[in-house]
């Protein structure tokens, strides 16, 4: 008996997911006009949106870096963003190399920890590098611009200080003035390198403040507190490294409050965030969307459900049954949310009195 011989390539796109719904609702295709398309896009948009609430979707979680100011306390977090799982500070040893080099401007002012200078250049294509003086492994790459635009730009690597791997490229990056760019770069070579560059694309022309290249990295975790326990701090603006932080959860996008306020010399590290955040929005019909296949016929279901709710034509006894299959498969589904990893309880159970 003759098998396909693929597995998880059929494609269920936007416009299939809201025909399958419309067949659950039991309607003709006569019946589905451009409006109840919009419907249905609207009710899945929505309820996609909600699946944060119920739980923790494992395949929407993300990575984040974000910079650390000197005396800046609140850091707003992407608009995407639910909740924070984990929040640790980064701190690493920032390599300065023995020398120096750059194509035009001053590639000292790029590696001299003082934000008041820059290595400015004024044609494209310019470059500016370190020689290491012995190999390393840099995991952390950073970009302080001294000047905004949109910026084409690759990180290479060099054994001879003469033939260059690209490591990274960032293509049409939005770079603003004063704001950190950073990026871990993944698949670090088994041997070290000696000499790293920073190097522009296309008609990018470099106007670099600081420019960072971070090995030996070392993640201590940062404590998240309540309000009450943020509102309760006797001198909330305290300055020193942060061990804690509020999540205060805002309109567009939520905000992290760092305590203690940073210091200068924290400046050059990074908090590193594990977040849950919502789904993909919808988008065109002939787009995918993002979720895994295991959850597929439940999310069928349900939007099935929510256009029984609202289009008249449903009969109510559609409705009846679709709520039950929909409740059932939701279930089974969120039950398919775990790593399967071993699970540690720690009481933490103290006298009243210590």
């Amino acid at each position: 008996m003759p098998f396909s011989g693929t597995v998880s390539t059929t494609v269920f796109n936007v416009g299939k997911v809201i025909d399958r719904a419309f067949g659950r609702c039991k309607l003709a295709p006569q019946q589905i006009t451009p409006e109840y398309i919009q419907i249905a896009k609207d009710l899945l948009y929505a309820f996609l949106s909600t699946l944060g609430n119920e739980g923790i979707p494992l395949w929407a979680q993300s990575k984040m870096i974000l910079p650390i100011y000197e005396g800046v306390q609140d850091v707003t977090l992407d608009e995407s963003v639910i909740d924070v799982l984990n929040a640790n500070l980064r701190t690493s040893t920032r390599l300065v190399g023995v020398s120096q080099f750059s194509s035009e401007g001053d590639p000292t002012l790029a590696f001299d920890s003082n934000l008041a200078t820059a290595c400015t250049q004024t044609l494209p294509g310019g470059n500016i590098g370190c020689q290491l003086g012995a190999d390393f492994n840099p995991s952390t790459y950073g970009i302080l611009p001294n000047a905004s635009g949109t910026w084409d730009f690759s990180f290479q690597s060099s054994n001879d200080g003469v033939t260059w791997k690209t490591i990274h490229t960032g293509t049409q990056v939005p770079m603003v003035a004063g704001e950190w760019f950073w990026v871990d770069i993944e698949g670090l070579p088994e041997v070290g390198v000696g000499w790293l560059r920073l190097l522009a694309l296309n008609t990018t022309i470099l106007d670099v403040t600081e420019l960072v290249f971070e090995d030996a990295p070392n993640e201590i975790p940062i404590a998240k507190v309540n309000r009450d326990d943020y509102a309760n701090l006797p001198n909330k603006w305290f300055t020193g490294r942060p061990v804690q932080f509020w999540y205060d959860k805002q309109i567009p996008a939520p905000i992290i409050t760092l305590w203690p306020v940073p210091q200068f010399q924290y400046t050059f590290n990074q908090i590193v965030l594990y977040v849950n955040r919502y789904i993909m929005d919808v988008g065109d019909l002939t787009d995918s969307i993002e979720v895994p296949q295991r959850w597929l016929l439940a999310i069928i279901t349900e939007l099935g459900r929510q256009l029984a709710m609202t289009i008249p034509e449903v009969k109510t006894e559609v409705l009846m049954y679709l709520g039950p299959e929909a409740d059932s498969l939701l279930k089974k589904a969120w039950a398919s949310e775990t790593d399967q990893a071993p699970t540690f309880l720690r009481p933490r159970i103290w006298n009243y009195t210590r």
